[in-house]
């Protein structure tokens, strides 16, 4: 293998290794169904998933949504959920102590988001 071709190999699995590590699955997050509940500090709904930072009465979460695609199926917009609004996550809060939860659910006011219709 030349030089070149090495170089380019590594450069190829840390970009592959990066991606798959912002990409969470659902082995690191509990069986029980949980929520949080606080004010919205900061959301974007990008790729590889939407990250709303969310302030509850225990400290500022993580709130995991879905991928671009399954967010957009949902109905979410950032216009729903702009800085100060009140929201429940409804999913699977994070093993190991981490604030973080993987949505399924989003309640903003009357409004339900099922960002995982499958896993009801």
């Amino acid at each position: 293998m030349t030089r070149l071709s090495t170089l380019a190999l590594s450069a190829t699995l840390a970009l592959t290794a990066g991606a798959a590590s912002a990409h969470h699955g659902w082995t690191s997050y509990s069986n029980q169904e949980g929520q949080v509940a606080g004010v919205v500090e900061s959301a974007e709904l990008g790729a590889p998933h939407g990250l709303i930072k969310v302030r509850a009465a225990d400290g500022v979460w993580d709130v995991m949504l879905a991928p671009p695609a399954a967010i957009q199926r949902s109905g979410l917009t950032l216009d729903a959920i702009p800085r100060g609004t009140s929201v429940t996550a409804k999913g699977h809060k994070r093993i190991g102590g981490t604030k973080e939860i993987k949505t399924e659910r989003l309640v903003v006011g009357d409004r339900t988001f099922d960002l995982y219709p499958a896993r009801n």
